[in-house]
């Protein structure tokens, strides 16, 4: 018998028309390779989504394969991520949970003192799962230690417990805000299928056997991208089982090519930056690749607006590259930074930094250059300086503010 244990899919994520098509094909892939290898069942241990109601097109693409899973007489077991959670049950997991195409394995009672999951039980192995998801702003560490973990420790057979989280005996170099400690699990289960984690892990500890993150299969966070094209392995677990857990095998998604180009600008005149980068952009063959640029470091001189980034993505589409990203955000300029840190009133200051900030930007809208931009970034920030008032409903204030932002900016 076995299961594939999926995590972190964030559909949804990608924005660009090409990296939508490539998170398209990874995930039909992972799914048409479940089905192909016959798994028994198929865990989902949340952000299957990147938010709980994504736009139509990402929707129909999840539930054509979920009917092709259900068509195939495979299970599907999950339970929310921090991204799809919804406390009111109208995610777009809860449409294919109504459709039949999936099973959510929180069913939780609630005594007051202690919430007790009640394990679902997968009818073609007996498999026993049960699982909490996983919720916003750490709040589940207070579910965590209500939880009755004698009674999921009691229960007979193969039992796998689903959760979303960082556990902290997992984290590496990570500095994770929020994590929980492993104490908080049921001991003794079988397996502890885990979610939340970008990269995979597979561990085991005294009482917490087999505790394991499949990692994402694509991308859901920009660095995601970047750990892509340093050859980061991506994609999702197959588990084989009888009474206990037989093998665990990370099994390699199918991906693309990647081109990473690493520029180290710092101390350089902007000319000089400009220079190095496009050297280090000729010396490669962007030919079907996604080319991920990196430009980082204080310019000695100079603006980073002297760098011209959409000429150097056009040539590299040009040069065939399937798709380009450019991440320049560590890119300063200690001219930029030195005005930045003037004197004066707090009304000085930040028109100054208004017109250093456009200065330092490409615009073509001139009424976004210039004074008129300073004027309209101005009165955009005393509109947004206000704080709602307590009598005030959120949708109300968000309206309000929405509609005078709307005006400053002279659009309808």
């Amino acid at each position: 018998m076995k299961f594939a244990h999926l995590a972190d899919v964030h559909l949804g994520f990608q924005k660009q028309e090409p990296l939508q098509e490539m998170e398209r094909r990874i995930f039909e892939g992972v799914v048409d390779r479940c089905i192909a290898e016959g798994v028994d069942f198929v865990l989902v241990c949340g952000d299957l989504f990147h938010v709980n109601i994504p736009d139509m097109r990402v929707q129909k693409i999840a539930m054509k394969k979920f009917r092709d899973m259900h068509d195939a007489g495979i299970p599907v077991y999950a339970v929310y991520g921090s991204h799809d959670f919804s406390p009111t049950s109208s995610s777009a997991i809860d449409l294919l949970e109504a459709a039949g195409y999936l099973n959510k394995v929180t069913v939780p009672s609630d005594d007051g003192d202690l919430i007790r999951l009640n394990y679902v039980q997968d009818k073609n192995t007996g498999a026993r799962l049960a699982g909490f998801s996983g919720l916003k702003a750490g709040r589940d560490v207070e579910y965590y230690e209500r939880l009755d973990r004698e009674y999921l420790e009691s229960a007979d057979g193969f039992r796998i417990f689903l959760f979303h989280g960082a556990v902290g005996e997992m984290l590496q170099d990570e500095i994770s805000g929020e994590s929980l400690p492993l104490s908080y699990m049921p001991r003794g289960l079988d397996y502890y299928a885990g979610g939340h984690l970008h990269t995979f892990r597979n561990r085991s500890f005294s009482g917490y056997e087999n505790v394991v993150y499949p990692g994402t299969l694509f991308a859901g966070q920009t660095a995601d991208m970047e750990e892509n094209a340093r050859g980061r392995g991506r994609g999702f677990v197959m588990v084989d089982f009888g009474d206990r857990v037989e093998r665990v095998r990370f099994v390699e998604a199918p991906g693309c090519r990647y081109e990473m180009v690493d520029v180290d600008a710092d101390g350089l005149a902007s000319e000089e930056a400009a220079a190095r980068i496009r050297s280090m952009v000729d010396s490669i063959d962007p030919t079907g690749k996604v080319v991920i640029l990196k430009a980082y470091g204080e310019l000695g001189s100079g603006r980073t607006a002297d760098i011209d980034f959409s000429a150097i993505r056009k040539g590299l589409l040009q040069g065939g590259a399937y798709h380009v990203m450019i991440h320049r955000r560590g890119l300063t300029s200690k001219e930029y930074k030195t005005r930045g840190e003037s004197t004066g009133t707090r009304e000085e200051i930040e028109r100054r930094t208004f017109q250093d900030s456009i200065a330092n930007v490409r615009i073509k809208r001139a009424d976004l250059t210039g004074h008129r931009g300073v004027d309209l970034s101005t009165k955009l920030l005393a509109t947004l300086r206000h704080p709602r008032p307590d009598n005030e409903k959120k949708a109300d204030y968000e309206r309000r503010v929405t509609a005078d932002a709307t005006s400053k900016m002279g659009l309808e």
